[in-house]
């Protein structure tokens, strides 16, 4: 009898044991997906100032010219040429004039094509786009795929949002380059939940 209850002990603590193996793994395994759903701000930080999944340092020179009058969109984002594109062009910057000094400039053109989807450490080519005319990354491949199931008139008819390009107006953290699908609040409409 102590043999078969020994047996049986053995068993269930075993079955228990592998059931916790497997939640761990799995647990390891869905914090680096969610991590790389969009958040360069969770602590991964490395001694360079940028972190370990691949996501630029912060630039306060960036968040103050460019977060002035929009979100400071993370370089990875873009390609490289992309951004350079965007840099070259900013007396046209989606119909307004956003020129600033050459020095200026040239600091945040190499901020930002370092840092690009398609360059250097930061290398995420998933973000690249072919169509290299294409710079508003509301119409990228990446962005349409991710946002193809919020119904247009959500956000587009939405006084307190009106574009898809307002990533903050939903994505509540943002400005910290925090793109996590889970934390996703639509105004008007509440938490969205795919």
């Amino acid at each position: 009898m102590k043999e078969k209850l020994s047996a049986w002990r053995w068993a269930l603590g075993s079955l228990l044991l592998s059931s916790a193996l497997a939640t761990g793994l799995w647990g390891l395994g869905s914090s680096d997906v969610m991590a790389d759903r969009g958040s360069y701000t969770r602590g991964d930080d490395d001694s360079s100032g940028g972190n370990r999944r691949g996501r630029a340092p912060a630039n306060a020179q960036y968040q103050e010219e460019c977060g002035s009058c929009h979100l400071a969109y993370p370089p990875h984002l873009l390609g490289g040429e992309q951004w350079q594109q965007m840099m070259n062009g900013l007396e046209d910057h989606f119909g307004e004039n956003a020129e600033l000094d050459a020095a200026t400039t040239e600091a945040l053109s190499a901020y930002l094509v370092g840092n690009a989807a398609d360059n250097g450490r930061y290398n995420n080519r998933r973000y690249a786009s072919n169509n290299l005319d294409q710079l508003r990354i509301s119409q990228q491949s990446f962005f349409l795929r991710k946002h193809d199931e919020i119904p247009t008139n959500w956000v587009v008819d939405n006084p307190e949002i009106g574009s898809f390009s307002r990533c903050d107006a939903c994505h509540q953290n943002a400005a910290k380059g925090d793109f996590d699908e889970h934390g996703v609040v639509i105004p008007g409409h509440g938490r969205w939940d795919d």
